[in-house]
């Protein structure tokens, strides 16, 4: 038989005083006495067994299939909206949405600019354009900050879609050659 406090068989023990060996001594010097092993777990019958596998399944399968919470939705600090000024609408000498919008109008197509700043202080403008079935949108962003100066807008992202189509993502120059053809 073995101690259930040091592990060692009782017969490393004092066989008189039942004391461990192994065991540290309180404050007074004193050791622990011996302590008999803990009786063992009854078995598991194959039903827990099952069950166990089964609820842990389920609970990995629920985890993996949660259904997914995004973040919410801050509100803008200005909502789009028509530019209000040359400031609000990437304009870098006579290019960007300025000079799109211009080809795009001697072209045919019929242009409309856009302007909002998100909740985090970046700015947007965007360039919507339509003939017959084509539509387009340009977008260009501008750091947070520098709200009232006419540079700093880069070139976003655009897409062009015809009507009954899903939307393709072009770059702004493909968007430039498409307008003009």
């Amino acid at each position: 038989m073995r101690c259930g406090a040091c592990g060692y068989f009782l017969d490393v023990h004092d066989a008189i005083t039942r004391k461990c060996p192994i065991e540290t001594a309180d404050k007074n010097g004193r050791r622990g006495a011996f302590r008999a092993p803990a009786p063992p777990a009854p078995p598991r019958t194959w039903r827990q067994i099952m069950h166990d596998d089964a609820a842990a399944r389920a609970a990995a399968y629920d985890a993996a299939h949660r259904p997914y919470m995004p973040e919410p939705v801050r509100a803008p600090q200005v909502p789009a909206r028509a530019p209000r000024g040359p400031a609000e609408i990437a304009g870098y000498q006579g290019k960007q949405a300025v000079g799109l919008g211009r080809r795009a109008v001697a072209a045919g197509w019929r242009a409309a600019a856009y302007y909002w700043r998100a909740h985090d202080g970046v700015e947007g403008c965007a360039v919507k354009l339509i003939r017959g079935d084509l539509f387009a949108v340009a977008t260009w962003t501008r750091q947070g900050g520098r709200q009232g100066s006419g540079s700093g807008w880069k070139a976003d992202i655009a897409y062009g879609v015809q009507a009954g189509e899903m939307p393709i993502k072009i770059n702004h120059s493909d968007l430039e050659r498409i307008i003009s053809d």
